[in-house]
């Protein structure tokens, strides 16, 4: 399996990824590019601002759901 598709499972199962999730378990060096590749092919990915304990400000990204193609 390669990255970018343990990264859409990780995903489709409603789990979130940081870029340290990214980097730790997947191997990504560059989780918005990953994610960018896969908003190109069609995907609902939502992102989300975070603040942690430290006062660090970092992005969450999840899947959203699927768009309605047919509605225009």
């Amino acid at each position: 399996m390669t990255k970018e598709q343990s990264l859409i499972e990780h995903l489709r199962r409603g789990k979130k990824v940081t870029r340290i999730v990214a980097m730790h378990e997947f191997d990504l060096q560059n989780l918005t590019a990953a994610i960018s590749k896969l908003i190109q092919k069609g995907m609902n990915i939502k992102k989300r601002s975070k603040t942690d304990s430290r006062g660090t400000t970092y992005t969450e990204y999840y899947l959203g759901r699927p768009h309605n193609r047919a509605a225009a």
